[in-house]
C-alpha cells in the first residue's frame, strides 16, 4: 500500500534530523579542515595529485594520459560518477578538505535508505545509518583517500533499498534503478564495485527463493531481476568497465590466465591479507596499532602488507640474507565497535530460537543471509593466511584482484545490516511496549533479575562470561609485556618504539573493556524494561550516545590534518625541475645504488632521511602538485607489459652491463637525477663509461623548514642550496632530448630485436633510430643537420610542436607509444609510429610543419554511462513523484472491539 501524504511527511522529518546530527558528528570529528590552511590526508589521492594537470576534469572525463610517472601511462577515463562530479564541483583544494567526510554522510544516508525500506524502527533506522557512516572500515578508507569505497557501499544500501522496497508500485522501474546504482557501485569501486554486484545479485536470488510460489517461478524471478539489474548496472558501468579492463587486464603485465602466471603473481595479488589473528580488530580498536606513522606507540605493528618472503624467512630459521620487502603497511581498521557487534550477535542469537524469537520468520532469514556473508567474506579476507582464498583465486580472472584483505568491507557491511535489525528487535520487543508503570531503573533492574528466565537470562550470563575472559585475556597480554616487546624488536621496531607500542596496545585493550562493560549494561537495562515506553527515548538516546563516543574515540586516529601551505612549500630543487618540466624526466638513484653497489654504511644511513624525502613527499606530493615528470613509478601496481618488457632489458644482469641503466635514462630523456654528491664518479665510469655525461648542476643539504623547530615528520624537511651540500642533482648531459629529429632510421618489426638492439653497446641514440613500421627508407647518412623541433605548448593529453626538418625524417617524441594518441601534421592526421620498440613519432617531408599529439582514446562508453546517469535521474523522479489517490471507503468502528495489544512473552 502506498504511504499517506502524511506518512511521507514524517518520514522526510525523520531523516532530516537524522541527517542533520550525523552533519554535527562530522563537523566535531573534522573541524580542522575548516581552517583555510588545513586540509585532510590521503595516501591515494592528496592534495598534489589532485592538483595534478593530468587529472582535471572536465577533460578527465574523456580520457586520463598520466604523465607524471615512468614514461607515461593511459590511466582510462576519470570516471563520471559521485567522485567526479564532486572533485569537478570543488575544485583540487575543497576537494582535500571535505570529499572523505562528504562519502561518509552519503553512506550514512544510504544505510538509513536501506533500513527504511527494511521497514525498521526509526530506532533502527538511524543508529544503523550512524553505525555505517562511523564505522572504521569505511571511515579509516575515506581519511585514507580512497572514499570511493565508501561510495561504493552506499550505492550498494541503496540498491538493496530499491529492491527490498514491498511496495508494488513501479516495481521494475526500482529494479532498474537498482542495477543502476550498482554500476554506479563498479564506476567508484573498481573491482570492489564489481564484487559487491556480485553480493547483490546473491541478495536478490535469495529474497526470490524464500518468496511465495512454486521453484520454477522463483528461480525464474530471481533470475530475472538479476538480469534486469546486471544489464543496467552495465550500462550505467560501460565507462568504468572499459577503463578496468584497458588499464587493469589488458596488456598488463601478470594478468594472463594460465596456472604458471597465476602461481607467479600469487605473492603479489595477496600481499595485503589479514592474518587472522588480527581479526580481534573488529572488536577492539588499536589493538595492532593504528597508521604506519601514529605516534605515541600507536603505530600498526600487524602484518598486514607484509610481502610473502617475510613469512618464509621465518618459517626457515631466519637463515640468509633478510628479504627486502616491506614488513608491514596499513592504513585501515576493521573495527566495527563493540556496541553494534553486542547487538548483531544478539540478533543472530536471535534468529536461532527454536520458540519465542523477538524476530519474525522473514527476518531470520535475512539475518543467516547476512551471516552467511560475514562467514564467507571473514574467510576470505584470510587471503593467503588460510586456504579458502585460493579458490576464489582459480576463478577466472579473479587472479588480476589484489588485496584480499577488502573482504573486510563485506564482513562491515553485513554486520551493520545485523546491527539494525538487532535495535529493531530490541525496540519493538523492550522499548515500544507500553504495559504496565514504568519503575527506578535499580529497582527494575533488580526485580527482572530475580523474575527473568530463558533466552534474556542465558544472554546476561554469556555476556558478563565474555566480558570475564576479555579481561583476563587483558592481564595476560599485559603480564607477557617483556616477551610482546621481544617479539617486536624481531619484526624491526627498536627497543624504545617495542616498549611505547606495548603499553599503547595494552592501553587499547582496557578501553576496549569499558566500552565493553558500558554496551552490556545499557543492553542489559534495555532488556530489564528500564526503557519501555515513556522512557524509550532515553534509551535510544544513551545508545546513540555509546555509539558515537565509541566509534568517534576509536576513528579519531585516522583523522589527520595537513597545513597544505607549508607542505607544499617549494624549494630551490623543486624550483628547478618545475621550470618546462616537460622538456626532461627526472629519477632517484636510491634504491638502485643500493642494489647494485656495495655502498658504505655511513653514507647508506647519512642519506636516510633525503631517500624518504624523495620517494615520499617529493614524488609522491610535490612532483605531482608541480606536474614534475618523474620516471620513478608513482601508484602503478600494475604495469604495462611493453614497459615491462623495455625495463627488463635495459636493467643490468651483472656489473658488466651497468652502462645499460644509463642507456635507459638517456632514451627516457631523464635528464636530472637525485643522490649523494659522492655517486658522481660511479655514474660516469659505471653508468655511462663512453661519454661520461654525468655532472653536478646543484649541491643541496637537507633541513628544517624555516618556520620549524623541531623535526617530526618528513615534510618538516626541505632543501637548501649548498656549495658543498652532501647531496646533488645530478644533470645526464647525454640524455636525449624529449623531441629530436631523425633523417635515417632502421625498420626493425621484431620486438625482441629491436629491445636488443637498445640494449647492446654499440647503439647510439643519438644517431640510430629503431622504427617498427614498414615506412620508407630514410635518406643515406650525411653530416647535414636534419632541422629543428620545438615545443609551441605541452598539455598531458595534446602536444603542439613545430617541426623544421631540412630531409624527409621521422619525428621521435620521447613519450610511451599507445595507439590511441594520434598524430596531425599540418591538420591532417598521419600515421602514429612506433619508434624505439616504446616512443612515438611521426614521418614529415622536408619543411616547416606543425606537428600535434592528441590523446583521443574511444569516448563510447562516456556517453552511454551519461546516458545512464540521466536515466537515473528520470528514475528517481518517476519513484518521488506522488501516486494517483484512491478511494477510501470510511472504515465504521465496530461495537465492543477492544483494541490488540501486544502479546506478553515469557524470555
Amino acid at each position: 500500500m502506498p504511504s499517506s501524504p502524511a506518512a511521507n511527511h514524517q518520514i522526510r522529518i525523520k531523516f532530516a534530523l537524522f541527517f542533520a546530527f550525523l552533519c554535527a558528528i562530522f563537523l566535531v570529528l573534522f573541524y580542522r579542515v575548516l581552517e583555510p590552511s588545513m586540509i585532510l590526508f590521503s595516501n591515494d589521492g592528496p592534495l598534489g595529485a589532485a592538483n595534478a594537470a593530468c587529472f582535471r576534469p572536465p577533460s578527465s572525463f574523456l580520457g586520463v594520459w598520466y604523465d607524471l610517472t615512468s614514461i607515461g601511462v593511459a590511466g582510462g577515463s576519470y570516471p563520471f560518477s559521485l567522485t567526479g562530479l564532486l572533485f569537478w564541483a570543488l575544485g583540487p583544494l575543497y576537494y582535500s578538505k571535505f570529499y572523505a567526510p562528504l562519502t561518509l554522510l552519503f553512506l550514512g544516508s544510504s544505510a538509513w535508505y536501506l533500513f527504511r525500506k527494511l521497514q525498521l524502527a526509526p530506532l533502527a533506522c538511524a543508529l544503523g545509518g550512524i553505525a555505517a557512516a562511523l564505522n572504521s572500515s569505511f571511515f579509516s578508507a575515506s581519511c585514507w583517500g580512497v572514499g570511493t569505497h565508501a561510495v561504493t557501499v552506499g550505492a550498494s544500501f541503496l540498491a538493496l533499498g530499491l529492491i527490498a522496497d514491498p511496495s508494488e508500485r513501479l516495481r521494475p522501474v526500482r529494479i532498474a534503478l537498482a542495477g543502476l546504482m550498482v554500476g554506479a557501485g563498479v564506476t567508484e569501486g573498481a573491482d570492489i564495485g564489481a564484487l559487491f554486484s556480485l553480493a547483490v545479485a546473491a541478495f536478490v536470488m535469495y529474497g526470490a527463493w524464500f518468496a511465495e510460489g512454486p521453484v520454477g517461478k522463483k528461480i525464474a524471478v530471481g533470475t530475472g531481476r538479476v538480469a534486469l539489474v546486471a544489464c543496467f548496472a552495465l550500462f550505467f558501468a560501460a565507462q568504468a568497465v572499459t577503463t578496468l579492463i584497458g588499464t587493469q587486464i589488458q596488456g598488463i603485465a601478470g594478468t594472463q590466465q594460465d596456472n604458471q602466471t597465476k602461481q607467479q603473481h600469487w605473492d603479489y595479488a595477496t600481499q595485503w591479507s589479514l592474518p587472522k589473528r588480527e581479526a580481534l580488530g573488529f572488536a577492539i580498536p588499536g589493538l595492532f596499532g593504528y597508521r604506519m606513522d601514529t605516534r605515541d606507540g600507536g603505530v600498526y605493528w600487524g602484518a598486514v602488507g607484509r610481502d610473502p618472503n617475510w613469512d618464509r624467512y621465518f618459517a626457515g630459521g631466519k637463515q640468509g640474507a633478510p628479504p627486502m620487502g616491506s614488513m608491514r603497511f596499513s592504513g585501515g581498521s576493521p573495527y566495527a565497535g563493540i556496541l553494534v557487534l553486542l547487538i548483531a550477535g544478539w540478533a543472530v542469537a536471535q534468529s536461532f530460537r527454536k520458540k519465542d524469537s523477538a524476530l519474525t520468520l522473514a527476518n531470520r532469514r535475512w539475518i543467516w543471509f547476512w551471516l552467511g556473508t560475514i562467514v564467507v567474506s571473514l574467510l576470505l579476507a584470510f587471503g593467503r593466511f588460510a586456504p579458502f582464498y585460493q579458490l576464489f583465486y582459480a576463478l577466472p580472472y579473479f587472479s588480476t584482484i589484489r588485496n584480499p584483505g577488502k573482504f573486510t568491507y563485506f564482513c562491515n557491511w553485513a554486520i551493520v545490516v545485523l546491527f539494525a535489525y538487532g535495535v529493531n528487535g530490541l525496540y519493538r520487543l523492550y522499548m515500544q511496549v507500553q504495559t504496565g508503570k514504568a519503575a527506578a531503573v535499580r529497582e527494575n533492574l533488580n526485580s527482572w533479575w530475580q523474575r527473568v528466565r530463558g533466552f534474556d537470562r542465558r544472554w546476561a550470563i554469556g555476556c558478563c562470561i565474555a566480558f570475564g575472559v576479555a579481561a583476563l585475556g587483558w592481564l595476560i597480554f599485559a603480564s607477557s609485556g617483556d616477551a610482546f616487546e621481544s617479539y617486536l624488536q624481531e619484526v624491526q621496531f627498536d627497543a624504545a618504539t617495542a616498549h611505547s607500542i606495548a603499553k599503547f596496545s595494552s592501553g587499547q585493550v582496557g578501553i576496549f573493556l569499558l566500552f565493553f562493560a558500558a554496551a552490556i549494561l545499557l543492553i542489559t537495562l534495555v532488556l530489564s524494561g528500564a526503557f519501555r515506553g515513556p522512557r524509550a527515548k532515553w534509551g535510544g538516546t544513551l545508545l546513540g550516545l555509546l555509539l558515537v563516543v565509541d566509534l568517534g574515540h576509536a576513528n579519531l586516529p585516522w583523522i589527520v590534518t595537513w597545513d597544505y601551505a607549508q607542505k607544499y612549500a617549494t624549494n630551490p630543487i623543486i624550483d628547478f625541475l618545475r621550470k618546462e618540466p616537460y622538456q626532461h624526466r627526472v629519477a632517484g638513484l636510491w634504491p638502485l645504488m643500493l642494489q647494485v653497489f656495495n655502498v658504505p654504511k655511513p653514507l647508506a644511513e647519512a642519506e636516510a632521511y633525503f631517500r624518504q624525502l624523495y620517494g615520499i613527499e617529493w614524488t609522491q606530493h610535490h612532483f605531482l602538485y608541480y606536474n614534475i615528470q618523474d620516471l620513478d613509478k608513482i601508484q602503478m601496481p600494475r604495469e604495462p607489459e611493453d614497459l615491462v618488457a623495455f625495463e627488463r632489458k635495459l636493467f643490468p644482469t651483472s656489473s658488466a652491463d651497468l652502462y645499460r641503466i644509463g642507456r635507459q635514462w638517456r632514451l627516457t630523456n631523464t635528464r636530472y637525477l637525485l643522490g649523494s654528491a659522492a655517486f658522481l664518479d660511479l655514474l660516469n665510469q659505471y653508468f655511462d663509461p663512453q661519454l661520461r655525461g654525468f655532472r653536478i648542476a646543484e649541491r643541496f643539504n637537507i633541513v628544517l623548514k624555516p618556520d620549524v623547530t623541531q623535526f617530526t615528520k618528513l615534510e618538516d624537511l626541505t632543501a637548501v642550496q649548498s656549495t658543498n651540500g652532501p647531496f646533488a642533482l645530478f644533470e645526464l648531459t647525454s640524455a636525449m632530448p624529449r623531441t629530436k629529429l631523425y633523417s635515417t632510421w632502421q625498420v626493425t618489426t621484431n620486438d625482441q630485436a629491436a629491445l636488443d638492439q637498445l640494449a647492446s653497446p654499440g647503439f647510439d641514440p643519438e644517431k640510430h633510430l629503431l622504427v617498427s613500421s614498414e615506412i620508407a627508407a630514410g635518406a643515406a647518412a650525411t653530416n647535414q643537420d636534419p632541422g629543428d623541433v620545438k615545443f609551441i605548448s605541452y598539455a598531458p593529453k595534446d602536444i603542439i610542436l613545430n617541426a623544421t626538418p631540412n630531409v624527409p625524417s621521422v619525428l621521435l617524441l620521447n613519450d610511451r607509444f599507445d595507439p590511441n594518441w594520434k598524430v596531425f601534421v599540418d591538420g591532417s592526421q598521419k600515421t602514429l609510429i612506433r619508434c624505439n620498440y616504446i616512443m612515438r613519432g611521426v614521418q614529415l617531408p622536408a619543411g616547416n610543419h606543425r606537428v600535434e599529439f592528441r590523446f583521443e582514446p574511444p569516448v563510447k562508453a562516456f556517453y552511454v554511462s551519461m546516458a545512464a546517469v540521466a536515466l537515473s535521474l528520470l528514475f528517481c523522479g518517476l519513484l518521488l513523484l506522488p501516486s494517483s489517490p484512491k478511494a477510501v471507503v470510511p472504515e465504521v468502528p465496530r461495537q465492543n472491539s477492544p483494541a490488540k495489544q501486544p502479546v506478553a512473552t515469557r524470555h
